[in-house]
């Protein structure tokens, strides 16, 4: 058969939906296929996934974007995932138990004696994590009490992007970017810390043999071909934690480059060289762990709840996405007396923090075109103000991408550019994990050379609101000292 292309399938198994897609030599979008993750709900609150579900939903997107592919060669398949969460299997290689979901609250409550145990600094220096309800090693203690004869059972555990692989391939191998996100990996010796294990009664023979993302881990087995309609065969890399080989897949590849990802939620995730954790006299906000790309580390901040507050001021006036975007159409987003002051607030440690903000000046006097306006200008603020993090911890932010569905406020946008008076890459690739995936192996199998970069569009800076957003930007630095003085009184 002659074929008339070669492609790279990127597997993302996210949160929300199951992702995959193909990517030509060029990095072209040749096909892409989604299905709904399949989650539940306990009475208690917890949420949870179950592997057969999540191996046969993976199966049926698989098979949807081959579909798309007639006359395309499948050379290779990259997998990321949603990290944290992962599953047990017993000594035959069969899932046991519920896989619990990165955001399930349950394992909140052994966070005292987590950090009762080793000191959030300690933890720190050793996984560039402290301790969050999140984290594997806080679901390793919620299995060991509740669930007895499944912990006992359990003799291997792997991130789902690690699952999907296995069902691929039949090997067990865990990737660094997900064992960075597990509270029990030492990010400064490139292994399992076997001493925090030990000390949390963790079995050292759950955890598997450590690789680097874009190594390939095995090939596709017949079996696994007949389901999928992969050719047996393929090559198939673990690529990683789902927020790192997003970063990858729009072009975040060299040290100093920050990707702003606006969703619901707005992240900030920085390529940066090795550090010395020995440096931190006590813990910084935002985490490190191992990049996707070898000898190469990151940072992720989270901005806050972004996304949210909009959301929030469209269901309190009533519009549409498109009404807020026409509103701000005929405001000036630089200049106005009404201030919007949001600000992350609360105990990072036991994750009771909220996203506060509120709006002041003569707000009696204001229509709803000032409050929008005041609502997009304080929120640059805040983005502002999390970027000053990492310049204080002396993290090179020489490129700034940002992709997700905010970045199509162009408004917002041009505020961003503005309050940091430097411009702004906005990658509008929404598979951008995908398409990390997919090259991701596509370079652990040599079949590509030069990283293919998805297109891009510059915001550039007005230098006149760069001037009046500096004013803007001191008025919220007052503003939420104040707020931080009177809420400790």
């Amino acid at each position: 058969m002659k074929f008339k292309d070669s492609v790279y399938l990127g597997l993302d198994v996210g949160t929300t939906h199951i992702k995959v897609a193909a990517y030509n030599g060029q990095g072209e979008l040749k096909g892409i296929a989604r299905v709904s993750t399949p989650a539940h709900v306990t009475k208690d609150g917890g949420i949870y996934h179950l592997a057969p579900e999540l191996w046969s939903s993976t199966v049926k997107a698989i098979q949807m974007c081959v579909d798309q592919l007639q006359g395309s060669k499948i050379k290779s398949i990259g997998i990321a995932s949603m990290a944290e969460a992962g599953v047990l299997l017993d000594a035959s290689d069969e899932p046991v138990g519920p896989i619990l979901a990165w955001y399930d609250p349950r394992p909140g409550q052994y966070l005292e004696t987590v950090r009762q145990k080793v000191p959030a600094l300690d933890f720190y220096r050793r996984t560039g994590l402290y301790p969050q309800s999140k984290y594997s090693l806080l679901k390793f203690l919620w299995m060991k009490e509740h669930m007895p004869d499944v912990w006992n059972k359990a003799r291997s555990w792997l991130h789902v992007a690690e699952y999907i692989a296995f069902c691929l391939t039949g090997n067990k191998r865990t990737e660094m970017s997900l064992a960075s996100r597990t509270l029990l990996f030492n990010i400064n010796q490139l292994d399992w810390d076997h001493g925090l294990a030990r000390e949390f009664g963790i079995k050292s023979e759950l955890l598997q043999p450590v690789v680097p993302s874009a190594k390939v881990c095995g090939t596709v087995r017949k079996e696994a071909s007949e389901y999928t309609k992969i050719p047996e065969g393929t090559p198939v890399t673990i690529a990683g934690h789902d927020h790192i080989v997003g970063s990858f897949g729009i072009g975040g590849t060299m040290e100093g480059d920050v990707t702003n990802s606006c969703g619901t939620a707005e992240t900030l995730v920085a390529a940066i060289p090795k550090m010395d954790m020995g440096q931190f006299a006590e813990v910084p906000i935002f985490t490190i762990g191992c990049h996707v790309l070898p000898n190469r580390y990151y940072t992720l901040l989270s901005v806050g709840t972004t996304g949210g507050i909009v959301e929030w001021f469209l269901h309190v006036t009533g519009w549409n996405y498109e009404q807020l975007l026409e509103t701000l159409s005929r405001e000036d987003v630089a200049t106005s007396g009404l201030g919007f002051y949001p600000i992350l607030y609360g105990d990072r440690g036991t994750e009771n923090s909220v996203q506060m903000g509120w709006f002041g000046g003569a707000l009696t006097q204001a229509y709803p075109g000032q409050l929008a306006s005041a609502m997009i200008r304080g929120l640059c603020c805040l983005f502002r103000y999390r970027m000053n993090v990492l310049k204080e911890y002396n993290i090179q932010t020489d490129r700034l991408l940002v992709t997700g569905g905010s970045s199509k406020n162009p408004f917002w946008m041009q505020g961003k550019a503005d309050i940091l008076n430097r411009p702004l890459q906005i990658v509008r690739d929404s598979e951008g994990v995908a398409r990390g995936a997919a090259i991701l192996s596509a370079k652990a199998n040599q079949f590509m050379g030069e990283i293919p970069i998805p297109p891009s569009v510059t915001v550039t800076p007005n230098p006149e609101n760069a001037r009046q957003l500096e004013a803007h930007y001191e008025q919220y630095l007052k503003n939420i000292d104040l707020f931080r003085q009177l809420s400790v009184q």
